[in-house]
C-alpha cells in the first residue's frame, strides 16, 4: 500500500507550480518539471554559490573546482571539497528547495559539468568564459543537455 500511495504522489503534478511531489523514505521531494522557465541565473563565483529564480521556488547549490574527473552527468556521493580546492573540472551540487521557510528534500549529488582548460578559468572565468558556479547557474536554468534533470534525479 506504502509503495502504491509514493506511486500515486509521483505521478500527481501540481499545475498551478509546475512540479512533481514525490516522497520516498518519509521524505518529500518538490521536482521541477523540465519546462518550467528559469529567471535570471546567478553565480557567486568568489563563494563558489549559485542559484536560479524559477515561478515560485529558488533553487540554490555550491559549486566546486578540483582536480577530481569524472563523467558528466553521472552523480558522485563523495567529493572532497574545500575552499582551497583548485582543478579544471567544475561540478555542481543542489541544496535541498526551501518550502515555506523549511527545507525540502535532500541534497543533490555532486554532478560533473565540464572540464574547464584551465584551473584559473574554472576559479574565475573570462570576458569569454563562464566561471564554474555560474555555469552551474545556467546550466540548470536552462536544462541544458538535461543537467538540470539529472541534478534533481539524483536525490533518488
Amino acid at each position: 500500500m506504502k509503495k502504491l500511495i509514493t506511486a500515486m504522489l509521483c505521478l500527481m503534478p501540481v499545475m498551478a507550480f509546475g512540479v512533481d511531489v514525490c516522497v520516498k523514505n518519509n521524505t518529500m521531494i518538490m521536482i521541477l518539471k523540465n519546462d518550467v522557465p528559469a529567471g535570471t541565473p546567478t553565480g557567486d563565483d568568489a563563494n563558489k554559490i549559485w542559484k536560479v529564480e524559477f515561478n515560485y521556488k529558488t533553487i540554490t547549490g555550491d559549486a566546486a573546482c578540483n582536480e577530481i574527473s569524472g563523467t558528466v552527468k553521472t552523480p558522485v556521493t563523495n567529493l572532497y571539497t574545500d575552499a582551497e580546492d583548485s582543478g579544471q573540472y567544475c561540478w555542481c551540487r543542489m541544496w535541498p528547495i526551501l518550502s515555506y521557510g523549511y527545507e525540502t528534500g535532500p541534497s543533490s549529488y555532486w554532478m560533473l559539468l565540464k572540464q574547464y582548460s584551465s584551473d584559473s578559468l574554472c576559479e574565475s572565468g573570462d570576458a569569454n568564459t563562464d566561471a564554474c558556479a555560474t555555469a552551474c547557474a545556467k546550466a540548470v536554468a536552462n536544462n541544458t543537455d538535461g543537467f538540470r534533470a539529472a541534478m534533481f534525479e539524483s536525490m533518488w
